[in-house]
């Protein structure tokens, strides 16, 4: 049995909802009955949500044949004499909640048409009269469900069950809204849910009547009668809450409440008070909070503790008091859960856990007040009742006679007796749990940390050691980083003790080491005793004496201390001011036959001395992608007093005046204060070259061999942030800390690079140290090992920059072809023995003018030993990887988690080393290699007419004129050997153009040449021949017609071939799939993969960077084929005439053209780009060198127009005064139609010719046809003259289609065509004679 203040009834805390009683169900032997009842009950295919959401708020229950119903209690005719012995009673809320029912609901199987319908019939009223006795004045509803299997037809059909009905509703006494039919059909749930709503309905009823007696009976109650009155009003509210009016009922809760200050409370009626208090108030508190006003209920709770605070009543029975006030705080938590849940918002400073936490303290002081009155009431008393006989039927009134000591005595005895078997520790940690729970959700941390401490204590107070020192263990590192000196050392003591007492020797060892420092609370003498029973630990003997420990503790350490794996793991970057530990490298880099000296600073910091077992450093090397760590031994020492005879020394030490270290013995001894500086030494070859070693923390052991402790420490110096600022006390003023080694790598090859030509320069050997453009650059590199090794399968790699893959190759072929270039070459130089050399020759070949970095990659393979020596003094140990070891997360130190990856090490050295195998490495070695690459020409080109004027576009049949531009921009002096131009098929060169110039000076930077040629073009752009349409034109057997037009004929092959280019298409798409299978591989290629870059149209270059496209419309950008052309390969003619499929004398269709111009359209649907005209040539060489080079330069074309009539003059090439000579002016119809003229020739000057011949003549050309004009001259004077102008008109007369405009261009083409002026020589000599 429980105390009334201790906890509150279940039928108060559960929801009050309406009892029905279902009588005549059989659910075990019948399974239509069990199917109706799982209806009712909810549990037929529904969820507890649904049920809520869409169902009545009652309860059903069950009731056997031979139910007996609690008996009516007399009706009391007047109050006045009455006085009730208590307030409330325990079995009222019972017996409404849980026996007696509101609604009796009979279920009969009884069908319509039955045939024992009479028997059924009087078999089913004897029990409902049965009933019916049993619930006399009681105002229980009743009603009858009878069972059937076909659902009723509608009213006024079935008159059979009409007539039945009546029948049976006659013989049972009842009216018919009090009979129901329940067919158990598929659809019994909806039949179940109408049921329910009349069920509900009629329980409506029922607790509106309850409530209209209990307001009658409370109307007859006078002043007097304050304990009824509160009873009345307690009553109102239950009921008022089973129909579900909240706001009447917490009214009426609310008047109960104000009617308990009516009662003055005595040390005899203070339980029951404060007991009713806490019901009413529970009460009120969950109707606030389910109407929405939480502050209300808060305020309520608040007033409501304030009120009864002080009410203790028998001090004896203090305990009781503060059970109730635990009661109170925890049921309000749990009321302010669930609030939460139903979604109230809370806060940091009202939330449960303040609740759960307050309801903790006051069972802390339940156990004192409890153990207080075991001291006074258990000492000599006993008791003469039995708990059972505590408490009568009301609540919070004990059994005995008022004013009888002797009969409280007994019954506080027995409440003693009761709270002493009580478990407060398991109750104050359930508390204390919730409560931590709450102050995390609500980002309470510190208060979280705090009741952490307190449940700890608990669990070390009742005896759970282990659970105590868990809780601790998890809280000292939180007070440790915070800092909390007091707080830490408090917690760290009961760390401690829990430890001895569960016998944890890891964490028995890893606090005593910790409690050595000065910073926790204690004496030294305290701390010698630590260390001594520390000591105790190391040698496998509990700390404590066999006296001072129970056999089971003793039992305990005896099997922990044969089972513990030592060593155990103690972090000092977590336990901090025991002992302090540096790292430093004396070099931070070293070659890779040095010696590796390592230094460790060491300090005792606590006041007690301590007995160190050895010192290790560990070492990772970074450049080992398994991350293999060495392990280092402290073998040497030296002590110092402070830190400027720990600074003298190292001075000393570079001065070549060693002090004489002293050796490290096991379990030395280190006093505090001084500064220990512990010496470690390997051989350098043992690690990787090119890689940074760094010191990964350090070890000290300390203990035995049986049990030991590994402090580890990392190698992180960090300069603390408030410093002694005294150069006794400041490390980082005396020593320099290098936590990092560079082992630099040894490259064992040497070069040396000759860049140029030597030429001969006045018979002194010279070397041309500036490139020039389309020049093969010699680079000549001597490779040399002035080391005692042999190095095999030595390698130069020479690669171009991406950025001018296609304008810069490398190339080692010097032969007179010249044509497979690269962008990347590998050079076997073989094997060097020991200091010897050799030479590696390439060449490099540039289109452009740029600073070319070339990058050369040296490489070796070498046969190393990597076997430890012992000249150093010391062997690093291979420990293998850095692994975390199996300790709990407060012993793993944090900085082996983080291991150092070569990927994150910069670049300090440009060798780099791969290991093949155990006993062979390979090295390489990038290096940039830096030529500047000059300008060679500067070319232009220029169109004119024959009359000197700039030329933009041409006519087919035309002559014009070509004016090539060229500038020497090479610092050094060159020989011009020959330059030539060579036009494409479609144009022709006169014969004056072939001959060629001849170059017999040395050029420098400056000096300009100029090339004048004449050119004529025999085909429009939509007419431009093809390599593809000459071969057509060769195999066609047709006889050829002069009236059918070149595009005719285009249009008619394109038509009538399959497969060739389609009608959209131009002739030069044609001509650029015919290549594929046409043109050879020799010619140039810059981009092997035509999808990603299209190269653009040329263009007449200004600044001599040659062009490479298509020969047509730059889309025949064609990819190396065959086995000897790898992808980093290029082709490059070495002679111009090899780029032409020569037609004829230096005439030709150019197989490939260069470029190295930005991406530009190159598609097919532009055909009006202009033409390529040919290739211009410039074979040079340097002075006094003898290979030779060619600058090639595309000139692209103009547009090409058809004429309206082409004129061709001839003329002599040179006039002589008072000698006749011919000028014949020839007229070509290039058109299909008649063309009808005029030429008029009118002299201006009437003393400069005598000239014969029509002056006007009317012309008639028929089509493709031509006419000759042809007139004699006699010049008379000597000089420039001006000839004859003949003018051109259309005769409107025969062809009045031609008009003014036409006429304009007609002149345009004579003044195009027809010199102005000529020079007239003197006469010679012979005719002068």
């Amino acid at each position: 049995m429980t105390i009334d203040g201790t906890t509150l009834p279940s039928e108060l805390l559960v929801i009050p909802q309406p009892l029905i009683g279902f009588c005549g169900l059989d659910i075990a032997r019948q399974s239509v009955h069990k199917s109706i009842w799982d209806a009712f009950s909810g549990t037929l295919q529904r969820k507890p949500a649904d049920r809520d959401r869409d169902r009545a708020a009652v309860q059903y229950k069950l009731l056997p044949p031979n139910y007996e119903f609690p008996v009516a209690k007399p009706k009391r005719a007047s109050y006045e004499w009455y006085h009730p012995k208590g307030i409330l009673k325990r079995n009222w809320m019972l017996k409404h909640l849980h026996v007696l029912p509101s609604v009796v609901v009979l279920f009969q199987d009884i069908e319509w048409n039955d045939s024992q319908w009479t028997e059924k019939q009087v078999q089913c009223a004897a029990i409902w009269q049965a009933l019916k006795n049993a619930l006399q004045e009681r105002n229980t509803r009743l009603c009858l469900v009878l069972l059937q299997k076909a659902a009723p037809l509608p009213p006024g059909e079935d008159m059979l069950a009409a007539e039945r009905a009546a029948s049976l509703t006659a013989a049972c006494g009842i009216t018919s809204k009090m009979l129901f039919i329940l067919p158990h059909t598929e659809h019994l749930m909806g039949y179940t849910l109408r049921l329910e709503s009349a069920f509900f309905d009629m329980t409506q009823s029922y607790y509106a009547l309850m409530s209209k007696r209990i307001r009658a009976h409370r109307d007859q109650l006078s002043a007097a009668h304050t304990t009824l009155k509160i009873r009345h009003q307690f009553k109102l509210a239950f009921v008022a809450e089973m129909r579900q009016e909240f706001s009447p009922a917490q009214k009426h809760y609310y008047q109960a409440y104000g009617n308990l200050d009516e009662i003055r409370i005595t040390d005899a009626n203070c339980m029951e008070i404060k007991t009713i208090a806490g019901f009413l108030n529970y009460k009120m508190c969950r109707l606030m909070f389910k109407l929405k006003t939480p502050r209300d209920s808060i305020n309520q709770f608040i007033i409501h503790i304030e009120k009864y605070k002080s009410c203790v009543g028998f001090k004896d029975l203090a305990f009781e008091h503060y059970a109730w006030l635990s009661t109170q705080h925890s049921v309000f938590a749990e009321l302010f859960c669930e609030a939460i849940k139903n979604g109230l918002p809370a806060l940091q400073t009202q939330h449960p856990g303040i609740y759960y936490q307050k309801a903790a303290e006051y069972v802390i002081k339940r156990r004192e007040a409890a153990q207080q009155a075991s001291e006074t009431l258990l000492t000599d008393v006993t008791p003469g009742q039995t708990p059972s006989n505590l408490y009568t039927e009301f609540f919070g009134i004990r059994a005995l006679k008022t004013g009888d000591p002797v009969a409280e005595q007994q019954v506080n005895v027995q409440l003693c007796e009761l709270e002493r078997n009580f478990n407060h520790s398991a109750a104050i940690i359930a508390l204390l749990s919730q409560a931590m729970a709450q102050f995390k959700i609500y980002k309470c941390l510190r208060f979280r940390k705090k009741l952490a401490i307190d449940m700890a204590e608990e669990y070390l107070r009742s005896g759970d050691h282990a659970k105590a020192l868990t809780l601790y263990s998890l809280m000292l590192p939180d007070y440790r980083q915070e800092k909390w000196s007091t707080i830490f050392s408090d917690v760290l003591l009961k760390t401690l003790r829990c430890a001895l007492l569960s016998a944890s020797v890891t964490d028995y060892i890893a606090c005593s080491i910790e409690a050595l420092s000065l910073r926790h609370h204690g004496e030294q003498k305290e701390r010698v005793l630590l260390l001594e029973n520390l000591w105790q630990v190391f040698q496998s003997v509990p700390p404590l004496p066999q006296a001072q420990l129970t056999p089971e503790i003793h039992a305990l350490w005896s099997n922990s201390l044969a089972s513990v794996k030592s060593p155990i793991q103690i972090d000092l970057d977590k336990v901090s001011d025991v002992l302090e530990l540096y790292a430093t490298f004396q070099q931070i880099q070293l070659n890779n036959n040095d010696v590796l000296q390592l230094q460790l600073i060491v300090r005792v910091i606590t006041d007690v001395p301590l007995r160190i077992r050895s010192f290790h450093v560990l070492l990772a090397d970074a450049s080992n992608p398994q991350n293999t760590s060495y392990k280092l031994e402290a073998l040497k020492y030296l002590c110092f007093s402070d830190l400027l005879h720990l600074r003298a020394a190292q001075q000393q030490q570079q001065q070549a005046q060693l002090l004489e270290p002293k050796a490290y013995e096991k379990n030395m001894r280190l006093e505090p204060g001084c500064y220990y500086q512990l010496m470690c030494s390997t051989e350098a070859h043992q690690f990787n070259e090119n890689t940074q070693l760094r010191i990964v923390r350090m070890e000290a052991l300390m203990g035995t061999d049986q049990v030991g402790a590994l402090l580890t420490c990392s190698a992180n110096y960090v300069r603390q942030s408030f410093r002694y600022h005294t150069r006794t006390r400041d490390l980082d003023d005396n020593l320099t800390i290098n936590p990092i080694c560079y082992i630099a790598p040894t490259f064992h090859l040497n070069t040396q690079t000759n860049l140029g030509h030597v030429t001969m320069m006045n018979g002194d050997p010279t070397t041309a140290t500036t490139m020039l453009v389309n020049e093969y650059y010699p680079v000549v590199t001597t490779i040399s090992n002035p080391y005692n090794v042999y190095l095999q399968n030595v390698y130069v790699h020479i690669s171009v920059p991406l950025e001018l893959r296609n304008s810069v190759f490398l190339t080692t072929d010097v032969s007179a072809g010249r044509q497979k270039l690269h962008a990347q070459i590998q050079i076997d130089v073989g094997e060097l023995s020991a200091h010897g050399s050799n030479t590696a020759t390439y060449y490099i070949f540039s289109l452009v003018e740029t600073e070319i970095k070339l990058q050369q990659r040296l490489s070796y393979t070498l046969d190393v030993d990597r076997s430890g020596g012992g000249g150093g003094g010391g062997v690093a140990t291979n420990i293998g990887p850095i692994t975390t070891p199996n300790n709990s997360a407060e012993t793993t130190p944090e900085h082996v988690k983080t291991v150092v990856s070569s990927s994150s090490l910069a670049a300090i050295s440009p060798v780099q080393i791969e290991y093949l195998d155990d006993t062979r490495l390979r090295k390489s070695r990038e290096d940039i290699l830096t030529v500047r690459c000059s300008g060679d020409f500067k070319f232009s080109a220029r169109f004119y007419t024959l009359n000197r004027r700039p030329l933009s576009q041409v006519y087919r049949g035309e002559n014009f004129l070509l004016r090539a531009n060229t500038e020497v921009l090479a610092v050094d002096e060159l020989e011009i050997l020959d330059s030539f131009f060579i036009c494409d098929h479609n144009l022709v060169q006169s014969n004056y153009s072939f001959k060629r110039k001849k170059y017999t000076n040395k050029y420098r930077a400056g000096d300009q040449l100029e090339s004048v040629i004449v050119l004529r073009t025999n085909a429009s752009l939509q007419d431009w021949s093809t390599a593809r349409d000459l071969e057509r034109s060769k195999s066609d057997e047709s006889v050829p017609s002069k009236f059918v037009s070149r595009q005719q004929k285009t249009q008619h092959q394109t038509c009538g071939h399959i497969g060739d280019a389609p009608l959209q298409q131009p002739p030069s798409a044609a001509m650029s799939k015919s290549l594929l299978a046409k043109i050879p591989t020799t010619m140039t290629i810059i981009n092997n993969n035509p999808t990603q870059q299209q190269l653009s149209n040329s263009m007449h270059s200004d600044d001599g960077k040659l062009n490479i496209t298509g020969p047509d419309d730059g889309a025949a950008v064609l990819p190396a084929t065959g086995p000897d052309a790898p992808k980093s390969m290029r082709v490059i003619f070495n002679k111009a005439l090899d780029a032409v499929q020569v037609t004829g004398h230096c005439r030709g269709f150019i197989k490939g053209v260069y470029t190295l111009d930005a991406v530009a359209s190159t598609s097919v649907s532009a055909p009006l780009n202009p033409p390529k005209f040919g290739i211009f040539c410039i074979r040079w060489r340097r002075a006094g060198a003898k290979e030779e080079n060619e600058s090639k330069f595309i000139i692209s074309g103009l547009d090409i127009a058809e004429p309206p009539l082409n004129i061709y003059c001839t003329i002599e090439e040179k006039m002589f005064v008072k000698m006749p000579m011919a000028f014949k002016v020839v007229l070509k119809n290039p058109t299909m139609h008649v063309l009808h003229m005029i030429a008029t020739l009118a002299i201006s000057k009437s003393d400069n010719f005598i000239c014969s011949g029509h002056k006007q003549l009317d012309i008639s050309i028929m089509a493709y046809d031509e006419k000759e004009l042809v007139y004699n001259l006699y010049p008379l004077q000597v000089g420039w003259q001006e000839l004859p102008v003949l003018t051109l008109e259309y005769n409107t007369k025969a062809d009045p289609q031609k008009n003014d405009s036409q006429n304009a261009l007609l002149d345009e083409l004579v003044q195009r065509a027809l010199p102005k002026r000529v020079f007239v020589l003197p006469p010679l000599k012979q005719l002068t004679k």
